[in-house]
């Protein structure tokens, strides 16, 4: 498996850290005197803004201000609709977002330890960031006379997945973006042997095969039939896509 670089990840902006304790104890405002509907709104702690900042491939650890890209799922929704502010206690501090739906962020040591949550206009969990991720090497499945545990087939996405939970926690969860197996293998199919019954996974027109690890079949870990020579990638997968791909 070949190394995986600046692979585009989104984060959905659905509201982290002290989102829970601020929803429990309903507010009626923002620490900088907003009205507000804390369950309900998009937010984000900054710290963990700007490590999503800092993940991007292309971002400087040290650089005072960082750019990203925000999109709302809703088509309807267009970049300029987007209104963003960081929820400061002497004020809101706003991020304007432009046509193209980018927004830079300002790196500062005293938003650091203020630590305020980045608020917007927008409904909890309709907004993605996008970042361009450096995925880390990792070795591939070792399969032995076209066979492989399930375990095994799957070891390269945990592995990954581990990073990318560093910089979103929630990545990978269900209703989460996740990763997949795509399994080159021309018009040879993949098969899972279990106890009560195989299961065999077809190529499509391309020759590849897509794969969600399933929790019950990773605990299980029944044996793989697959080719010694398939060609095998981790990608990112939408939520959308991960259920296109469990209904086929």
């Amino acid at each position: 498996m070949s190394r995986l670089s600046a692979t585009l990840l989104t984060i959905t902006f659905c509201g982290l850290g002290s989102l829970s304790t601020v929803a429990e104890e309903a507010k009626p405002e923002t620490l900088s005197g907003k009205p507000l509907d804390f369950g309900n709104l998009a937010r984000l702690p900054y710290s963990q803004l700007i490590k999503i900042a800092q993940s991007d491939a292309k971002a400087k650890e040290n650089a005072e201000s960082y750019k990203l890209r925000i999109q709302s799922r809703d088509p309807g929704v267009k970049s300029g609709d987007i209104e963003l502010f960081l929820d400061l206690e002497e004020g809101p501090l706003v991020l304007v977002v432009d046509n193209d739906g980018f927004v830079e962020v300002p790196n500062r040591a005293d938003l650091l330890e203020k630590n305020p949550d980045l608020v917007a206009n927008q409904p909890r969990g309709s907004l993605n960031i996008f970042v361009d991720l450096e995925v880390p090497k990792v070795s591939p499945p070792k399969i032995t006379n076209g066979k492989v545990s399930y375990q095994e087939l799957f070891r390269p996405l945990i592995e990954i997945q581990k990073e990318m939970r560093k910089v979103d926690p929630t990545f990978g969860l269900t209703g989460q973006q996740q990763f997949v197996l795509e399994i080159e293998t021309g018009e040879e199919p993949i098969k899972i042997s279990r106890a009560f019954g195989s299961r065999t996974y077809r190529p499509n027109s391309r020759g590849k095969v897509y794969m969600i690890m399933e929790s019950y079949l990773y605990e299980e870990n029944p044996e793989v039939e697959i080719p010694n020579e398939a060609k095998m990638n981790v990608l990112p997968a939408s939520p959308e896509e991960i259920e296109d791909i469990r209904s086929r």
